[in-house]
């Protein structure tokens, strides 16, 4: 897919240098995103409606631990194109060749790799006007289930899917006015609905793996469960030995559960998060002192250090940019 340099109605094109702009361009998802792997962010969202059908195009250069919830009225589904490095969809394994289903009921947690190019579908059945594909969609809705997870499906018919949707939106990219026909974006909306349609045919039985998958899922519960218990606790600078007791785990039990599913050890994770939360409320702080210190960075010269490594920036940088 060529890069465009313009934006018209129906196109959208955005590269994004901070993780919650980026978060925002998916408005329909209610995302919240922070950033685990360390350095400077780059992203990029590319937007493609035609009628009941947005493709959303999403590259992200930096492991994202990635929290929404699609709205009710829709449904999203995301084909990867790009997958390197360890990943999870609500608990289960993400891979190349599985359909990612984003909707349903629970909302979702997805721990995208550094290097992540995923084509997202967004589906509004009730903007969709011809019978025909909205016949085809209401078989489509029962195969992604109700929650959000891996659909395994045939590794051949995923990357037809793939090719079809290159041809779309390599052909849109380059002469993005097509989309203002109404014609043309009728069609557009039929060879991505009908394309999925074809890729779910044949699913495949769940992973044979099952006890790993369900180890797996249980070692993303505890982690989910550390984050919010972080996010509750700004006043509280938490240690490994505090998450154990709250926990009532083994100290090896809580590192082979962030090892298995986020790919850091917990004090990493817990950094992680404080610095999100620091470079997120220092746009509207009075001062970097103020912020550093609520979320439990006592020794300001380990904070700038750390800070510059997780966003390739000081904090005092992000804090005079949003000032100015």
């Amino acid at each position: 897919m060529q890069p465009v340099n313009q934006t018209r109605s129906a196109v959208e094109i955005h590269c994004c240098r901070n993780i919650d702009e980026q978060a925002m361009l998916l408005d329909a998802w209610n995302q919240s995103y922070c950033q685990i792997s360390r350095g400077a962010f780059d992203g990029s969202v590319s937007s493609f409606s035609a009628g009941g059908v947005r493709v959303l195009v999403e590259r992200l250069n930096r492991t994202v631990y990635q929290r929404g919830q699609v709205a009710l009225s829709r449904l999203a589904v995301g084909v990867p194109f790009q997958l390197e490095g360890h990943a999870l969809l609500c608990g289960q394994t993400s891979h190349r060749d599985g359909l990612h289903v984003f909707s349903g009921d629970g909302g979702f947690e997805f721990l995208s790799p550094d290097k992540h190019v995923v084509v997202n579908l967004e589906i509004e059945p009730g903007a969709i006007a011809d019978e025909l594909v909205r016949v085809q969609l209401e078989d489509i809705a029962p195969l992604l289930g109700k929650r959000p997870g891996i659909l395994n499906v045939d590794p051949a018919r995923l990357q037809g899917f793939r090719e079809v949707l290159m041809r779309l939106l390599d052909a849109v990219a380059a002469t993005p006015a097509l989309l203002d026909n109404a014609g043309v974006a009728a069609s557009f909306e039929k060879s991505v609905i009908f394309g999925l349609a074809e890729a779910l045919q044949g699913m495949r039985d769940a992973d044979p793996h099952g006890q790993l998958e369900a180890r797996t899922a249980r070692n993303w519960q505890l982690v989910r469960g550390v984050r919010e218990l972080v996010e509750e606790s700004p006043d509280c600078p938490l240690s490994v030995a505090e998450l154990c007791a709250r926990f009532r785990a083994s100290r090896r039990t809580l590192q082979y559960a962030f090892e298995d599913t986020v790919g850091v050890n917990p004090s990493a994770y817990i950094r992680a998060v404080r610095l999100d939360h620091v470079r997120r409320e220092l746009r509207s702080a009075g001062s970097v002192t103020e912020v550093a210190t609520r979320w439990g960075f006592w020794h300001f010269g380990n904070f700038s250090n750390e800070y510059r490594g997780q966003f390739g920036e000081l904090p005092r940088e992000t804090w005079r940019r949003s000032r100015s």
